[in-house]
């Protein structure tokens, strides 16, 4: 009984050197991710409904949420 709790330990302690002889890939550390400028959201003209600007259909200086809220007007 000795000698199998001896080979276990021996096996063991194997299996640490073996695993602490392999290289490591070491990755350099990435910059964090800027964070995203928030982006305004308009009512539209037509039904009220916000949208982010950038995505707005503009009639007559005024924004709307689509072409058909845009061609209906306010």
């Amino acid at each position: 009984m000795k000698y199998l709790v001896l080979f276990v330990v021996v096996i063991v302690g194997l299996m640490f050197i073996k695993k602490a002889q392999q290289p490591r890939s070491v990755r350099p550390p990435q910059p964090p991710p800027k964070p995203k400028i928030p982006e305004a959201m308009l009512p539209c003209s037509h039904c009220g409904v916000h949208s982010p600007a950038s995505r707005c259909v503009w009639r007559d200086g005024k924004p709307y949420c689509s072409e058909e809220h845009a061609r209906l007007g306010s």
